[in-house]
């Protein structure tokens, strides 16, 4: 089966929090009968939002719109500044893999599981680039996804294992976890169709495989539009 390579998330989050803030309704300088008491004031501490670089926001947005060659440049950049950006290293990584230098996409991975050798994003973009994982890959796979098991790229990675082993009940289910986790994702859905269609499940495949073909008119989806229409008659002809 020909590996779908599609662009691994980035982590990119802005979140604040806050602790020890009044209830709503209270008045901290309510009086009780003719004694007055001290106001309740506290301190209220606000971690700062973690700032993304901008150069690392913009090598993103680029990215996600298949723009390669302007995304390997902001991540460029950033790397320019500081060399240990986890989200500049990955980014470019995937930069290189679009562009078709797969060559260089190994060596910004190396580099990055140097920095990073717990990355289980990096280990598994390794993987689908073609750098290859010492050891029995599946298990390796398999152990890093029970660890993470709200990480979309180690299930989709570890399907993709069991597909190229032609395990396609144990592919399925691990594609199935991918798209239940990130429903917007073409290729996540377009894999977890060609394994219901290897298993013979051609109504739940035909379903998947057009949620996946109009969720690739929004965003890069790396499969074949025109195969997957040409399956999808193939599967809707009335039987001979």
């Amino acid at each position: 089966m020909r590996r779908s390579l599609r662009l691994l998330p980035l982590l990119l989050c802005t979140a604040t929090l806050a602790w020890g803030q009044a209830k709503p309704g209270t008045n901290p300088s309510a009086q009780t009968g003719a004694a007055s008491r001290e106001p309740d004031i506290r301190i209220t501490r606000r971690k700062p939002a973690p700032t993304v670089d901008a150069d690392v926001r913009r090598g993103y947005e680029a990215l996600q719109a298949g723009r390669y060659g302007e995304a390997r440049s902001a991540y460029e950049q950033a790397l320019k500044r500081d060399g240990t950006l986890r989200d500049a290293l990955i980014g470019l990584a995937w930069c290189f893999e679009g562009l078709e230098d797969h060559q260089a996409a190994q060596a910004a991975l190396r580099r990055l599981l140097e920095l990073y050798p717990r990355d289980a994003e990096a280990l598994a973009a390794q993987y689908l680039v073609g750098g290859g994982i010492p050891g029995d890959a599946a298990a390796r796979f398999k152990q890093l996804a029970e660890r993470s098991e709200r990480n979309a790229p180690l299930h989709f990675t570890l399907g993709v294992i069991h597909a190229e082993q032609g395990r396609w009940g144990d592919a399925r289910m691990a594609f199935e976890r991918a798209a239940a986790l990130e429903p917007g994702h073409p290729d996540y859905l377009y894999n977890f169709a060609l394994s219901l269609d290897r298993l013979g499940q051609g109504p739940e495949a035909m379903r998947q495989y057009v949620k996946a073909l109009n969720l690739s008119f929004r965003q890069p989806a790396a499969f074949n539009q025109e195969a997957v229409r040409t399956r999808l008659r193939a599967l809707a002809a009335p039987a001979s």
